[in-house]
């Protein structure tokens, strides 16, 4: 952990200076539904202050950055030389890694992966422990600054806008969104892959949402369905989305095992289920069904030729692909959204330059397919990533605060079930969508543990497959350790490499 009040990065780990040590942090991070957008993760942290320097400048901590990183395994060559010769280390060498301190995040040398960027907020508690102190404090995400701009919005001399501010199409919103994160030292949105479009409404002028609210509504009514992230990067941040309503591609390797790729061609490997851990019970949650997405857009309307916007509801169903009595009870998934949907205005808003935004069939088709997604996948009750088992410096996507991105696990108990479709009822692919990441030191050692909430993703429509698909895949039946449900959802079957020599 470095900390950083206005003088430059300060190691709470540095065994040299002995400023302070972690004794356990918890993170809350992201959210436990599609149809909920995440708010800033919050960290509460303890340190262990040996000397009490940290604790008489707590007054003074308020507003400071704060970094949580994970450090990659450190060899000999990384040791210091302030630690003098062999014969003078007094130390097991397991606990050799506790003398190596990583460089500085700001430092373009840094190997180290970030996990959490945030800022020390009001408040906390310290209270005398042994010769020194146990400092409390609390710390948000710097995706909290996002929450706090409520300016007023770009404005036009156009009288059609007047009492109007946030007057831009979607790119323009997005650019003047930047330029004042920039000014206020907040990390920037990265929106490559969305859809652009001129059709967003504007607002009142006694109206001020946040920046987060914007962004949030400016791209609601994507069927890729985007949930937004702060994702760190050394000392940076950048907010960026987790596309949850993009199929992803099943693959399998020349051994047998699981691959997914992801919407941007990146393929990862699949996890083993005994690398995870679960309740005893192996408790799977049958969700309840949801029926139908309602994008809350605008209805563009003119009074005297000045612009005004109402809502306008656009509702997406399965088109047909779900079971009748799954719909017998309907569940919306309802999102606020500033795409104009509708035009009343008697050609005011398109004399202004506004466009309509009408869901076309390959954006219904996106939708109902992420509707049965989540209605016929069951879900794990209890999914923990544990260092113990999956180690933090090799699955680091793991232990990050926002989205791990896609993953597919293999071997669970559950992946022996199959729905009436035919298809896996509790397996495919997933990503984590929130959870709660915790760090304790037990029994000597530091245990790291992220206790996630998953969703399915879903899956790209394999073509029936034939045994010529698969080509010379080596893979023998003892070593295909999945069921045939599993088998038709592979797209990819990796074929074996022949090295030849020259």
């Amino acid at each position: 952990m470095f900390l950083d009040w206005g003088d430059g990065w300060k190691s709470v780990n540095d065994h040299a200076e002995d400023v302070a040590a972690l004794a356990g942090f918890s993170i809350q991070w992201g959210t436990d539904d599609l149809a909920e957008q995440p708010e800033p993760s919050v960290m509460s942290f303890t340190l262990r202050d040996r000397t009490g320097w940290l604790t008489g400048r707590a007054l003074t901590l308020a507003g400071a950055r704060v970094l949580v990183q994970i450090s990659e395994q450190p060899t000999w060559g990384m040791l210091r030389d302030d630690m003098g010769p062999w014969s003078a280390q007094h130390m097991r060498v397991e606990a050799m890694h506790q003398a190596y301190t990583p460089g500085l995040p700001s430092s373009t040398f840094s190997t180290a992966i970030t996990l959490f960027d945030g800022l020390v907020q009001n408040g906390g508690d310290a209270r005398p422990h042994g010769d020194g102190w146990l400092l409390e404090l609390s710390a948000s995400g710097r995706m909290i600054l996002w929450k706090r701009l409520q300016k007023q919005g770009p404005t036009s001399s156009d009288a059609r806008y007047a009492g109007l501010h946030w007057v831009a199409g979607m790119s323009g919103r997005v650019e003047e969104l930047n330029r004042r994160a920039a000014d206020a030292d907040a990390p920037r949105v990265s929106v490559s892959g969305l859809t652009s479009t001129d059709s967003m409404a504007a607002y009142k002028t006694d109206d001020y949402p946040s920046q987060l609210d914007l962004l949030h509504r400016t791209f609601a009514h994507e069927s890729m369905w985007p949930i937004w992230y702060e994702y760190p990067d050394r000392a940076v941040s950048r907010l960026d989305y987790m596309p949850f309503g993009v199929p992803v591609t099943l693959g399998v390797d020349t051994v047998g095992r699981f691959t997914v790729t992801d919407w941007t061609g990146e393929t990862l490997d699949g996890l083993d289920a005994a690398e995870i851990i679960i309740d005893d019970e192996q408790t799977l949650t049958i969700p309840e069904p949801v029926t139908q997405f309602v994008i809350q857009g605008k209805t563009a309307k003119a009074s005297d030729g000045v612009l005004e916007f109402d809502q306008h509801d656009t509702e997406l169903s399965d088109l047909g692909t779900l079971p009748a009595n799954l719909k017998t009870t309907q569940s919306s998934v309802t999102v606020e959204a500033d795409v104009v949907s509708a035009d009343e205005s008697g050609g005011v808003w398109t004399r202004a330059g506004g466009t309509v935004w009408t869901p076309g069939d390959d954006e219904r088709a996106a939708f109902s397919r992420l509707l049965v997604t989540v209605d016929r996948r069951l879900r794990p009750e209890t999914i923990v990533f544990d260092s113990r088992r999956l180690d933090p410096a090799t699955h680091a996507r793991l232990y990050l605060t926002a989205s791990s991105g896609p993953l597919v696990i293999q071997g669970a108990t559950s992946s022996r079930l199959a729905g009436d479709d035919g298809n896996p009822a509790a397996s495919g692919a997933w990503a984590s969508i929130g959870g709660t990441l915790t760090y304790q030191w037990r029994s000597g050692r530091p245990l790291l543990r992220n206790e996630v909430t998953l969703w399915p993703l879903p899956v790209a429509a394999a073509a029936v497959a034939t045994w010529a698909d698969m080509g010379s895949w080596p893979v023998t039946w003892t070593q295909a350790a999945f069921t045939l449900a599993e088998l038709a959802l592979i797209h990819d079957y990796q074929q074996q490499t022949t090295m030849e020599e020259s």
